[in-house]
């Protein structure tokens, strides 16, 4: 039985990929790329990503659109707090290790999960250390006793994937996410999880 749940933030527990998209099209209107922009409803989100970090002058538009945006169509998915809240009312503890920077991981799990005790918070910092580079969820583990059989990651991309491998614990991955079938049909998850209520079962 797990005890430990550390949770990927983007994908995962709160769909952040509307306002990113929006911002992002609204960053290359402003660069004159209209035939560049990217249809929400069937990015794939590692291209996405990828074709983003190719212009740095869109680039750097994008996070002034997005960090100004109210950011409306961001929310968590459904069954996300019920999940959480049962969680943590349980003999379990959860966590959050994303690659979303700090300050912003900080303001939006303030937001929206203000109830629910969150033993780390874990971002992004300034020295660049992101996933699949094992040191975010090194650093909490650093500081637990539990066994690496009692912790269980829960992502939703490959990133994830590689992550919980170079770390050496279990993976679960959500197919409301951003991933695709590569990370659906990988054979390191011990499960896919369709529902959010299924993680309990973890």
């Amino acid at each position: 039985m797990k005890k430990f749940f550390i949770f990927d933030f983007d994908g995962t527990l709160v769909n952040t990929l509307d306002d990113s998209v929006i911002a992002y099209n609204e960053s290359l209107k402003i660069h004159g790329k209209y035939g560049e922009s990217v249809d929400k409803d069937c990015v794939d989100f590692d291209n996405f990503i990828e074709n983003m970090a190719k212009d740095k002058e869109v680039l750097k538009t994008y996070r002034e659109i997005y960090d100004k945006c109210n950011k409306i169509h961001t929310l968590p998915y459904p069954g996300i707090n019920s999940m959480l809240e049962r969680l943590d009312k349980s003999d379990s503890e959860v966590a959050i290790c994303s690659n979303r920077i700090q300050n912003l991981l900080d303001d939006l799990t303030g937001k929206f999960f203000s109830t629910i005790n969150f033993k780390y918070v874990i971002g992004q910092k300034m020295d660049g250390c992101r996933k699949p580079n094992p040191c975010l969820i090194n650093g909490i583990l650093n500081n637990e006793t539990y066994k690496k059989d009692e912790i269980v990651y829960i992502g939703d991309r490959m990133v994830d994937i590689e992550t919980a491998k170079n770390v050496g614990i279990d993976v679960a991955v959500v197919t409301w996410g951003q991933g695709n079938n590569k990370a659906y049909h990988d054979k390191y998850p011990i499960k896919i999880i369709r529902k959010s209520e299924e993680i309990l079962s973890l």
